[in-house]
């Protein structure tokens, strides 16, 4: 058995302390749903940012498929967008967009860094 497995212990958010249900067995770190909900933010926050060419790679592979669900109609912003589906095609039109957002992105976090 767990060392508090009965006794109260401290929230790991809100750090106040509560009585964790009996057939969680120890594992109840949260007093609550906010702070569950907050916790599992923070892990996904966390989990993201080490896995960034993963998150990177699910995001774009689902924009890809939702297009090629819907084939949507020209809601692709800044670039000339009906052109590159003409020529190109819609996959590498929205590749196209991604990595300019990318760049672009990136720009304004290098710029930021300066006085």
């Amino acid at each position: 058995m767990a060392k508090n497995s009965r006794g109260k212990r401290p929230c790991s958010i809100c750090r106040k302390w509560f009585t964790p249900d009996v057939r969680q067995k120890g594992r109840q770190r949260t007093c609550s749903q906010a702070c569950r909900k907050e916790l599992h933010r923070r892990q996904c926050e966390n989990w993201n940012r080490k896995n960034k060419a993963v998150s990177k790679n699910n995001y774009l592979a689902k924009k890809l498929e939702k297009v090629e669900n819907f084939q949507t109609s020209g809601k692709l912003p800044v670039l000339p967008m009906e052109i590159i589906e003409t020529e190109c095609g819609i996959k590498p039109a929205i590749i196209i967009e991604y990595l300019v957002a990318q760049v672009i992105s990136h720009t304004k976090e290098r710029i930021r860094e300066f006085p």
